[in-house]
């Protein structure tokens, strides 16, 4: 046993001062491929070296970047001059770069515009064949991870525009080892259920090396075999994948996906209501020109008896053509009520005040709303909101469904 014990200050400490006493690691030059690039509001660089194998972070200070002659960016391949440092603060060794200078292309980089290339060149991005999105869909497909905050993003947004709209998820993974063939087979099996109308297929931000399975070629070639739209949704605006081009319509997060492929029922209800009143005030004015064309027949001075009979014939043709546009000016307003009506009760089904009604209740711990029984432990205060009142309680026990 040790007859002294360090904190974890002096321990970092420790090993910083050996790494730094190391004439071998205080300018050593490493070679690899630039990832997750970061440029600081101070000028300072914060980015990752990597190769097949491992990954090391570095930092290059605003005055080493002076005698840079590239813009660095993720991909490229570098060679960089360096020392070996730790810093005590987090424990976290890295790489501190005083000279940098390109070693060509990085290979994820071409590999992805070696892909576009060829996918291009079959016509797999040809506008021509991209299918058509559906109008107010009852059903949509996710491919994505189950608990990633796409997910959530895509389903809070649907909730927010239509509620009736069901969701299947067909959850995979979304990076990582085996990534591709997992989404491969997601987007097979929703095109296999057959519900689903359209297809969401994406994730939340990330580094490239993150985002590459949906640049792997048995995605895309997934997606463009997909008999359901495909609606590509991956990272964030200024990612760009293989998936995009090759989908029926790229989306810039997945939240903007749920928008484009769910209609805002309340800007659906507001539209057909303006689209009744133009439709009605198009046939009032229409009647009135008839009306008074009519007039100022019946009291022409060169009227005959044939031009009586042939005005009291048009008479009685502007009468059944108004009956009719009256008749079916009164179906469709009654057709729009009715559709109005169905869309407010499920608006008012989904209303949390009527689910209190319902029997339900809602669990408060202070100003949070509770999820979970995870949340709460023996003897904390809770509140109980029903639809009728607010009960203060004390926990006494806590049990967890397995």
């Amino acid at each position: 046993m040790p007859e002294w014990t360090l904190s974890v200050g002096q321990l970092n400490e420790y090993v910083r001062k050996k790494l730094a006493g190391d004439p071998m690691l205080r300018s050593v030059r490493v070679k690899g491929e630039i990832s997750g690039f970061k440029r600081h509001v101070s000028g300072h660089l914060y980015f990752t070296l990597k190769d097949e194998n491992a990954r090391v972070a570095c930092a290059m200070f605003r005055q080493q970047t002076i005698s840079l002659s590239f813009q660095p960016k993720d991909g490229d391949q570098v060679v960089v001059t360096a020392a070996a440092g730790l810093y005590p603060v987090s424990g976290t060794y890295q790489l501190y770069v005083d000279e940098m200078e390109k070693d060509g292309t990085g290979n994820l980089f071409e590999r992805f515009e070696k892909l576009k290339q060829k996918l291009a060149a079959e016509g797999l991005f040809d506008p021509a064949i991209k299918k058509p999105l559906p109008v107010m869909p009852k059903t949509i497909g996710v491919v994505t991870s189950r608990v990633g905050a796409a997910f959530r993003d895509i389903v809070r947004v649907s909730r927010m525009r239509d509620p009736s709209v069901n969701i299947i998820i067909a959850p995979c993974a979304v990076q990582g080892a085996g990534a591709a063939e997992e989404i491969v087979k997601a987007i097979e099996l929703l095109n296999k259920d057959g519900r689903s109308e359209v297809l969401l297929v994406g994730r939340g931000g990330g580094s490239m090396e993150d985002l590459w399975p949906f640049n792997e070629e048995i995605v895309a070639r997934s997606i463009f075999a997909s008999r359901i739209p495909v609606i590509s949704c991956v990272g964030h605006e200024i990612d760009f994948t293989i998936s995009d081009f090759v989908a029926d319509c790229r989306a810039a997060t997945p939240s903007n996906a749920a928008e484009i492929a769910i209609s805002d029922i309340s800007e659906i209800q507001k539209t057909l209501y303006q689209l009744g009143v133009r439709l009605k005030g198009a046939l009032r004015s229409d009647i009135l020109r008839k009306r008074m064309r009519l007039v100022a027949v019946k009291k022409s001075a060169c009227m005959i008896s044939p031009v009586r009979v042939l005005i009291d014939e048009r008479k009685r043709s502007l009468s059944l053509k108004k009956e009719r546009l009256d008749r079916s000016l009164a179906t469709l307003i009654e057709k729009k009520r009715i559709l109005l009506q169905k869309r407010m009760a499920i608006l008012d089904a989904v209303n949390p005040e009527n689910v209190l009604k319902r029997g339900y209740s809602a669990v408060f711990s202070g100003d949070k709303l509770l999820k979970s029984a995870r949340e709460l432990e023996k003897g904390d205060e809770i509140f109980i909101r029903m639809h009728d009142g607010t009960i203060l309680a004390d926990v006494k026990r806590v049990t967890i469904k397995e």
